[in-house]
Protein backbone atom coordinates (compact mmCIF):
# COMPACT_ATOMS: atom_id res chain seq x y z
CA UNK A 1 0.00 0.00 0.00
CA UNK A 2 1.29 3.43 -0.91
CA UNK A 3 2.16 6.05 1.64
CA UNK A 4 -0.52 8.40 0.27
CA UNK A 5 -3.24 5.78 0.62
CA UNK A 6 -2.48 5.09 4.27
CA UNK A 7 -3.04 8.71 5.42
CA UNK A 8 -6.11 9.44 7.50
CA UNK A 9 -8.37 11.53 5.24
CA UNK A 10 -9.93 13.18 8.28
CA UNK A 11 -6.82 15.34 8.92
CA UNK A 12 -6.49 18.81 7.29
CA UNK A 13 -3.26 17.74 5.56
CA UNK A 14 -4.96 14.75 4.03
CA UNK A 15 -7.87 16.90 2.96
CA UNK A 16 -5.49 19.18 1.10
CA UNK A 17 -3.61 16.29 -0.52
CA UNK A 18 -6.81 14.56 -1.51
CA UNK A 19 -7.41 17.34 -3.99
CA UNK A 20 -10.35 19.53 -4.74
CA UNK A 21 -13.63 17.86 -5.28
CA UNK A 22 -12.76 14.86 -3.10
CA UNK A 23 -14.98 13.63 -0.29
CA UNK A 24 -13.04 15.58 2.34
CA UNK A 25 -12.75 18.84 0.37
CA UNK A 26 -14.74 21.63 2.11
CA UNK A 27 -17.40 23.51 0.21
CA UNK A 28 -16.64 26.86 -1.47
CA UNK A 29 -18.34 28.83 1.32
CA UNK A 30 -16.55 26.81 3.97
CA UNK A 31 -13.18 27.46 2.31
CA UNK A 32 -13.83 31.19 2.26
CA UNK A 33 -14.89 31.13 5.91
CA UNK A 34 -11.71 29.29 6.88
CA UNK A 35 -9.50 31.46 4.66
CA UNK A 36 -8.50 28.61 2.33
CA UNK A 37 -7.65 29.78 -1.18
CA UNK A 38 -6.40 27.42 -3.89
CA UNK A 39 -3.86 29.02 -6.21
CA UNK A 40 -2.12 27.06 -8.94
CA UNK A 41 0.97 28.85 -10.30
CA UNK A 42 3.57 26.84 -12.14
CA UNK A 43 7.19 27.58 -11.14
CA UNK A 44 8.04 28.93 -14.56
CA UNK A 45 5.09 31.33 -14.55
CA UNK A 46 5.91 32.47 -11.01
CA UNK A 47 9.52 33.14 -12.01
CA UNK A 48 8.41 35.09 -15.06
CA UNK A 49 6.03 37.26 -13.01
CA UNK A 50 8.69 38.01 -10.39
CA UNK A 51 11.23 38.89 -13.09
CA UNK A 52 8.75 41.20 -14.84
CA UNK A 53 7.90 42.91 -11.56
CA UNK A 54 11.56 43.49 -10.67
CA UNK A 55 12.31 44.73 -14.20
CA UNK A 56 9.46 47.26 -13.95
CA UNK A 57 10.74 48.51 -10.60
CA UNK A 58 14.26 48.91 -11.97
CA UNK A 59 13.07 50.56 -15.19
CA UNK A 60 11.42 53.52 -13.47
CA UNK A 61 14.54 55.12 -11.92
CA UNK A 62 16.59 54.28 -15.03
CA UNK A 63 13.96 55.95 -17.23
CA UNK A 64 13.92 58.99 -14.94
CA UNK A 65 17.72 59.26 -15.05
CA UNK A 66 17.76 58.93 -18.83
CA UNK A 67 15.15 61.63 -19.36
CA UNK A 68 16.82 63.97 -16.87
CA UNK A 69 20.11 63.54 -18.72
CA UNK A 70 18.45 64.07 -22.10
CA UNK A 71 16.94 67.33 -20.83
CA UNK A 72 20.22 68.50 -19.23
CA UNK A 73 18.72 68.33 -15.75
CA UNK A 74 20.59 67.58 -12.54
CA UNK A 75 19.70 63.97 -11.57
CA UNK A 76 17.40 64.22 -8.62
CA UNK A 77 18.66 61.05 -6.99
CA UNK A 78 22.14 62.54 -6.54
CA UNK A 79 20.74 64.97 -4.02
CA UNK A 80 19.77 62.04 -1.83
CA UNK A 81 23.45 61.35 -1.10
CA UNK A 82 24.57 64.94 -0.43
CA UNK A 83 23.45 64.79 3.21
CA UNK A 84 22.70 62.21 5.84
CA UNK A 85 19.38 60.48 4.94
CA UNK A 86 17.23 61.71 7.83
CA UNK A 87 13.48 61.10 7.89
CA UNK A 88 12.82 64.73 6.95
CA UNK A 89 15.23 64.64 3.99
CA UNK A 90 13.78 61.35 2.79
CA UNK A 91 10.28 62.87 2.87
CA UNK A 92 11.52 65.89 0.94
CA UNK A 93 13.15 63.59 -1.62
CA UNK A 94 9.93 61.62 -2.02
CA UNK A 95 7.94 64.84 -2.50
CA UNK A 96 10.42 66.14 -5.07
CA UNK A 97 10.45 62.83 -6.91
CA UNK A 98 6.66 62.81 -7.02
CA UNK A 99 6.61 66.32 -8.47
CA UNK A 100 9.26 65.72 -11.13
CA UNK A 101 8.57 62.10 -12.11
CA UNK A 102 8.31 61.78 -15.88
CA UNK A 103 6.46 58.47 -15.58
CA UNK A 104 3.88 59.99 -13.28
CA UNK A 105 3.42 63.10 -15.43
CA UNK A 106 2.67 60.87 -18.41
CA UNK A 107 0.58 58.13 -16.81
CA UNK A 108 -1.38 59.97 -14.12
CA UNK A 109 -3.33 62.43 -16.32
CA UNK A 110 -4.36 59.75 -18.75
CA UNK A 111 -5.32 57.29 -16.03
CA UNK A 112 -7.25 60.00 -14.19
CA UNK A 113 -9.13 60.92 -17.37
CA UNK A 114 -10.25 57.31 -17.83
CA UNK A 115 -11.25 56.93 -14.17
CA UNK A 116 -13.17 60.20 -14.20
CA UNK A 117 -14.91 59.54 -17.51
CA UNK A 118 -16.02 55.98 -16.82
CA UNK A 119 -16.10 55.80 -13.03
CA UNK A 120 -16.68 59.42 -11.98
CA UNK A 121 -13.59 59.00 -9.79
CA UNK A 122 -11.67 61.90 -8.30
CA UNK A 123 -8.60 61.94 -6.10
CA UNK A 124 -7.64 62.91 -2.54
CA UNK A 125 -8.42 66.58 -3.23
CA UNK A 126 -11.17 66.56 -5.85
CA UNK A 127 -14.53 64.77 -5.74
CA UNK A 128 -16.52 64.33 -8.95
CA UNK A 129 -20.24 64.90 -8.50
CA UNK A 130 -23.32 64.76 -10.69
CA UNK A 131 -24.50 67.59 -12.97
CA UNK A 132 -20.92 68.58 -13.80
CA UNK A 133 -20.19 69.72 -10.23
CA UNK A 134 -16.78 69.24 -8.66
CA UNK A 135 -16.14 69.43 -4.91
CA UNK A 136 -13.09 70.02 -2.72
CA UNK A 137 -12.65 66.97 -0.47
CA UNK A 138 -11.68 68.92 2.72
CA UNK A 139 -14.98 70.79 2.41
CA UNK A 140 -16.88 67.51 2.35
CA UNK A 141 -14.88 66.40 5.37
CA UNK A 142 -15.96 69.52 7.25
CA UNK A 143 -19.68 69.15 6.67
CA UNK A 144 -19.91 65.34 6.81
CA UNK A 145 -17.29 64.68 9.48
CA UNK A 146 -17.43 64.83 13.28
CA UNK A 147 -17.84 68.03 15.27
CA UNK A 148 -14.60 69.99 15.02
CA UNK A 149 -14.71 70.91 18.73
CA UNK A 150 -14.99 67.31 19.95
CA UNK A 151 -11.99 65.92 21.78
CA UNK A 152 -12.22 62.83 19.58
CA UNK A 153 -11.77 64.88 16.39
CA UNK A 154 -9.03 67.09 17.82
CA UNK A 155 -7.07 64.16 19.30
CA UNK A 156 -7.51 62.18 16.09
CA UNK A 157 -5.99 64.93 13.93
CA UNK A 158 -3.06 65.38 16.29
CA UNK A 159 -2.47 61.62 16.60
CA UNK A 160 -2.62 61.18 12.83
CA UNK A 161 0.00 63.90 12.32
CA UNK A 162 2.34 62.21 14.80
CA UNK A 163 1.96 58.85 13.05
CA UNK A 164 2.80 60.48 9.70
CA UNK A 165 5.82 62.17 11.25
CA UNK A 166 4.56 65.62 10.32
CA UNK A 167 3.99 68.80 12.28
CA UNK A 168 1.22 68.43 14.86
CA UNK A 169 -1.51 70.98 14.07
CA UNK A 170 -3.32 73.20 16.53
CA UNK A 171 -6.71 71.67 15.76
CA UNK A 172 -8.88 73.73 18.14
CA UNK A 173 -9.62 77.15 16.55
CA UNK A 174 -10.85 78.89 19.69
CA UNK A 175 -7.54 79.78 21.43
CA UNK A 176 -6.11 81.42 18.30
CA UNK A 177 -9.27 83.45 17.73
CA UNK A 178 -9.56 84.59 21.34
CA UNK A 179 -5.88 85.61 21.49
CA UNK A 180 -6.23 87.61 18.28
CA UNK A 181 -9.42 89.28 19.48
CA UNK A 182 -7.82 90.28 22.80
CA UNK A 183 -4.84 91.87 21.05
CA UNK A 184 -7.12 93.87 18.76
CA UNK A 185 -9.38 94.88 21.64
CA UNK A 186 -6.37 96.26 23.55
CA UNK A 187 -5.87 98.64 20.61
CA UNK A 188 -9.54 99.59 20.41
CA UNK A 189 -10.14 97.51 17.27
CA UNK A 190 -13.24 95.37 16.81
CA UNK A 191 -13.01 91.89 15.27
CA UNK A 192 -15.64 90.42 12.96
CA UNK A 193 -15.20 86.75 12.10
CA UNK A 194 -16.42 85.79 8.63
CA UNK A 195 -16.39 82.00 7.86
CA UNK A 196 -17.44 81.31 4.26
CA UNK A 197 -19.53 78.12 3.89
CA UNK A 198 -18.35 75.35 1.59
CA UNK A 199 -19.95 74.25 -1.66
CA UNK A 200 -20.69 70.85 -0.11
CA UNK A 201 -22.90 72.64 2.44
CA UNK A 202 -24.73 75.02 0.12
CA UNK A 203 -24.98 72.94 -3.06
CA UNK A 204 -24.84 69.23 -2.15
CA UNK A 205 -27.00 68.07 -5.06
CA UNK A 206 -23.94 66.92 -7.01
CA UNK A 207 -23.00 64.54 -4.20
CA UNK A 208 -26.32 62.74 -3.80
CA UNK A 209 -29.93 62.89 -4.92
CA UNK A 210 -31.57 62.54 -1.55
CA UNK A 211 -34.23 64.75 0.00
CA UNK A 212 -31.58 67.00 1.55
CA UNK A 213 -30.70 68.23 -1.94
CA UNK A 214 -34.15 69.60 -2.87
CA UNK A 215 -34.90 73.30 -3.01
CA UNK A 216 -36.10 74.49 0.39
CA UNK A 217 -34.22 71.80 2.33
CA UNK A 218 -32.22 73.02 5.35
CA UNK A 219 -28.52 73.72 4.77
CA UNK A 220 -26.28 71.14 6.45
CA UNK A 221 -23.40 72.29 8.63
CA UNK A 222 -20.79 70.80 10.91
CA UNK A 223 -22.56 69.72 14.14
CA UNK A 224 -20.35 71.96 16.31
CA UNK A 225 -20.74 75.19 14.35
CA UNK A 226 -23.63 76.61 16.41
CA UNK A 227 -21.80 75.90 19.67
CA UNK A 228 -18.67 77.50 18.23
CA UNK A 229 -20.51 80.70 17.27
CA UNK A 230 -22.14 80.87 20.69
CA UNK A 231 -18.78 80.63 22.46
CA UNK A 232 -17.26 83.35 20.28
CA UNK A 233 -20.14 85.74 20.77
CA UNK A 234 -19.98 85.19 24.54
CA UNK A 235 -16.33 86.31 24.40
CA UNK A 236 -17.08 89.47 22.42
CA UNK A 237 -16.30 88.22 18.92
CA UNK A 238 -18.88 89.23 16.34
CA UNK A 239 -19.60 86.57 13.74
CA UNK A 240 -20.96 87.26 10.27
CA UNK A 241 -22.32 83.99 8.88
CA UNK A 242 -23.60 84.23 5.28
CA UNK A 243 -24.74 80.59 5.19
CA UNK A 244 -28.28 80.45 3.75
CA UNK A 245 -30.96 78.84 5.93
CA UNK A 246 -32.33 76.66 3.13
CA UNK A 247 -31.27 75.52 -0.32
CA UNK A 248 -32.23 77.86 -3.14
CA UNK A 249 -32.82 77.21 -6.81
CA UNK A 250 -30.05 79.48 -8.10
CA UNK A 251 -26.37 78.64 -8.17
CA UNK A 252 -24.14 80.18 -5.52
CA UNK A 253 -20.83 78.49 -6.39
CA UNK A 254 -18.78 78.05 -9.52
CA UNK A 255 -19.39 74.65 -11.12
CA UNK A 256 -15.85 73.26 -11.07
CA UNK A 257 -14.20 75.59 -8.57
CA UNK A 258 -13.97 75.80 -4.79
CA UNK A 259 -15.21 79.40 -4.75
CA UNK A 260 -18.49 81.29 -4.83
CA UNK A 261 -19.80 82.70 -8.09
CA UNK A 262 -19.72 86.49 -8.65
CA UNK A 263 -23.44 87.03 -8.11
CA UNK A 264 -23.54 85.47 -4.65
CA UNK A 265 -20.20 87.01 -3.67
CA UNK A 266 -21.59 90.47 -4.49
CA UNK A 267 -24.74 89.74 -2.50
CA UNK A 268 -22.69 88.61 0.52
CA UNK A 269 -20.52 91.73 0.24
CA UNK A 270 -23.63 93.91 0.46
CA UNK A 271 -24.90 91.94 3.48
CA UNK A 272 -21.50 92.22 5.16
CA UNK A 273 -21.44 95.96 4.52
CA UNK A 274 -24.85 96.33 6.18
CA UNK A 275 -23.60 94.22 9.11
CA UNK A 276 -20.52 96.34 9.88
CA UNK A 277 -21.58 99.82 8.70
CA UNK A 278 -23.33 100.87 11.96
CA UNK A 279 -20.03 100.57 13.89
CA UNK A 280 -18.07 102.75 11.44
CA UNK A 281 -17.93 106.57 11.24
CA UNK A 282 -19.07 108.38 8.13
CA UNK A 283 -16.57 108.68 5.28
CA UNK A 284 -16.50 110.74 2.06
CA UNK A 285 -17.98 108.89 -0.89
CA UNK A 286 -15.35 107.83 -3.44
CA UNK A 287 -15.99 108.24 -7.14
CA UNK A 288 -16.03 104.58 -8.11
CA UNK A 289 -17.98 102.82 -10.83
CA UNK A 290 -18.62 99.20 -11.71
CA UNK A 291 -18.08 97.84 -15.20
CA UNK A 292 -19.45 94.48 -16.37
CA UNK A 293 -16.66 92.14 -17.51
CA UNK A 294 -17.00 88.65 -18.95
CA UNK A 295 -14.41 86.01 -18.05
CA UNK A 296 -14.22 82.24 -18.43
CA UNK A 297 -11.99 79.49 -17.13
CA UNK A 298 -11.87 75.91 -15.90
CA UNK A 299 -12.14 75.83 -12.12
CA UNK A 300 -9.36 75.17 -9.64
CA UNK A 301 -10.80 71.74 -8.74
CA UNK A 302 -10.40 70.76 -12.39
CA UNK A 303 -6.75 71.74 -11.96
CA UNK A 304 -6.55 69.48 -8.89
CA UNK A 305 -7.69 66.49 -10.95
CA UNK A 306 -4.51 66.89 -13.06
CA UNK A 307 -6.22 65.84 -16.27
CA UNK A 308 -4.48 66.04 -19.67
CA UNK A 309 -4.20 69.57 -21.04
CA UNK A 310 -6.50 68.72 -23.94
CA UNK A 311 -9.16 67.08 -21.75
CA UNK A 312 -12.78 67.28 -22.92
CA UNK A 313 -14.54 66.12 -19.76
CA UNK A 314 -15.14 69.63 -18.42
CA UNK A 315 -15.78 72.88 -20.26
CA UNK A 316 -14.73 76.35 -19.16
CA UNK A 317 -17.38 78.27 -17.20
CA UNK A 318 -18.25 81.82 -18.27
CA UNK A 319 -19.32 84.41 -15.67
CA UNK A 320 -19.97 88.16 -15.55
CA UNK A 321 -17.98 90.24 -13.06
CA UNK A 322 -18.58 93.77 -11.82
CA UNK A 323 -15.08 95.24 -12.02
CA UNK A 324 -14.67 98.23 -9.70
CA UNK A 325 -12.81 101.17 -11.26
CA UNK A 326 -11.87 104.71 -10.35
CA UNK A 327 -13.20 107.72 -12.24
CA UNK A 328 -10.14 107.66 -14.50
CA UNK A 329 -10.81 103.99 -15.41
CA UNK A 330 -7.90 102.67 -13.35
CA UNK A 331 -8.60 99.53 -11.35
CA UNK A 332 -9.65 99.70 -7.69
CA UNK A 333 -6.81 99.29 -5.19
CA UNK A 334 -6.80 98.71 -1.40
CA UNK A 335 -6.35 101.77 0.81
CA UNK A 336 -3.67 101.23 3.51
CA UNK A 337 -4.91 104.33 5.38
CA UNK A 338 -8.45 103.00 5.76
CA UNK A 339 -9.89 102.28 9.19
CA UNK A 340 -11.11 98.85 7.97
CA UNK A 341 -8.75 95.91 7.40
CA UNK A 342 -9.94 92.79 5.59
CA UNK A 343 -7.93 89.65 6.29
CA UNK A 344 -8.79 86.88 3.86
CA UNK A 345 -7.89 83.80 1.87
CA UNK A 346 -8.68 82.75 -1.69
CA UNK A 347 -12.37 83.64 -1.23
CA UNK A 348 -11.16 87.24 -0.89
CA UNK A 349 -8.66 86.98 -3.75
CA UNK A 350 -10.82 85.25 -6.37
CA UNK A 351 -12.05 87.72 -9.04
CA UNK A 352 -9.40 90.19 -7.83
CA UNK A 353 -6.04 88.54 -8.52
CA UNK A 354 -5.48 88.16 -12.23
CA UNK A 355 -3.23 85.09 -11.91
CA UNK A 356 -6.15 83.10 -10.44
CA UNK A 357 -7.77 83.31 -13.88
CA UNK A 358 -11.07 84.90 -12.81
CA UNK A 359 -10.46 88.57 -13.56
CA UNK A 360 -9.23 91.38 -11.33
CA UNK A 361 -10.54 94.14 -9.04
CA UNK A 362 -13.96 92.47 -8.89
CA UNK A 363 -13.66 90.30 -5.76
CA UNK A 364 -14.85 90.57 -2.19
CA UNK A 365 -12.69 93.54 -1.17
CA UNK A 366 -13.71 95.93 -3.98
CA UNK A 367 -17.36 94.85 -3.72
CA UNK A 368 -17.33 95.42 0.05
CA UNK A 369 -15.63 98.80 -0.39
CA UNK A 370 -18.19 99.76 -3.05
CA UNK A 371 -21.10 98.71 -0.81
CA UNK A 372 -19.65 100.57 2.19
CA UNK A 373 -18.78 103.62 0.13
CA UNK A 374 -15.33 103.81 1.70
CA UNK A 375 -11.85 102.50 1.06
CA UNK A 376 -10.64 99.39 2.86
CA UNK A 377 -7.23 97.86 3.49
CA UNK A 378 -6.63 94.23 2.47
CA UNK A 379 -4.21 91.52 3.58
CA UNK A 380 -5.08 88.22 1.88
CA UNK A 381 -3.25 85.01 1.02
CA UNK A 382 -4.57 81.97 -0.77
CA UNK A 383 -4.95 78.82 1.34
CA UNK A 384 -4.29 78.23 5.05
CA UNK A 385 -6.83 80.80 6.17
CA UNK A 386 -6.52 79.51 9.74
CA UNK A 387 -3.10 81.11 10.18
CA UNK A 388 -1.57 82.55 6.97
CA UNK A 389 -2.97 86.08 7.22
CA UNK A 390 -2.46 86.26 10.98
CA UNK A 391 1.17 85.26 10.42
CA UNK A 392 1.55 87.85 7.66
CA UNK A 393 0.13 90.54 9.93
CA UNK A 394 2.44 89.48 12.77
CA UNK A 395 5.47 89.64 10.45
CA UNK A 396 4.60 93.15 9.31
CA UNK A 397 4.04 94.39 12.85
CA UNK A 398 7.32 92.88 14.07
CA UNK A 399 9.09 94.54 11.13
CA UNK A 400 7.81 97.92 12.30
CA UNK A 401 4.99 98.32 9.79
CA UNK A 402 2.07 100.30 11.22
CA UNK A 403 -0.52 98.02 9.59
CA UNK A 404 -3.03 98.47 12.43
CA UNK A 405 -2.55 102.22 12.82
CA UNK A 406 -5.90 103.99 12.68
CA UNK A 407 -7.86 100.76 12.27
CA UNK A 408 -11.28 100.51 13.91
CA UNK A 409 -12.42 97.20 12.44
CA UNK A 410 -10.73 93.96 11.33
CA UNK A 411 -12.81 91.54 9.26
CA UNK A 412 -11.26 88.07 9.24
CA UNK A 413 -12.57 85.99 6.34
CA UNK A 414 -11.65 82.33 5.98
CA UNK A 415 -13.16 79.18 4.44
CA UNK A 416 -15.36 77.48 7.05
CA UNK A 417 -13.71 74.13 6.28
CA UNK A 418 -10.60 75.48 8.04
CA UNK A 419 -12.46 74.90 11.31
CA UNK A 420 -12.15 71.16 10.68
CA UNK A 421 -8.92 70.85 8.70
CA UNK A 422 -6.91 74.03 9.40
CA UNK A 423 -3.87 74.54 11.60
CA UNK A 424 -4.75 77.27 14.11
CA UNK A 425 -1.19 78.03 15.09
CA UNK A 426 -0.52 79.98 18.27
CA UNK A 427 0.91 83.49 17.83
CA UNK A 428 2.24 85.46 20.77
CA UNK A 429 0.58 88.86 20.32
CA UNK A 430 1.91 90.38 23.55
CA UNK A 431 4.35 92.54 21.58
CA UNK A 432 1.47 94.07 19.59
CA UNK A 433 -0.81 95.05 22.45
CA UNK A 434 -1.59 98.67 23.16
CA UNK A 435 1.46 100.29 24.79
CA UNK A 436 3.80 97.41 23.89
CA UNK A 437 4.73 98.86 20.47
CA UNK A 438 6.30 102.28 19.89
Amino acid sequence: MSRHATQDPSTPIAAHVAGRGGPTDPSHDERLRRGILYTDVRPGVALLLVAAFLALIAAMPLLQLGLEKANDEEPLILGLFEHLPTNERLRQFEDSLEETSYAKSYVQPRAQALLTRFGRAGNKKAAVGHEGLLYYVPGITHVAGPGFLSSHAIDGRERGARLRGGEVPAADPRPAIFEFREMLASRGIELVLFPVPDKAMVEPQGLHAREASRVGAPIANNPDFSEFVGELQARGVRVFDPTPKVRAGERRFLLQDTHWNPRWMEQVARELAAFVAPSLPAAPLPGWKRVATRVERLGDITDMLKLPEQQTLFAAESVTLQTVKNEDDTLWEPDPKSDVLLLGDSFTNVFSLDYMGWGESAGLAPQLAFALGRGIDVLAQNDAGAHATRKALESELRAGEARLAGKKLVIWEFAARELSVGDWKHIDWSFARQGAMP
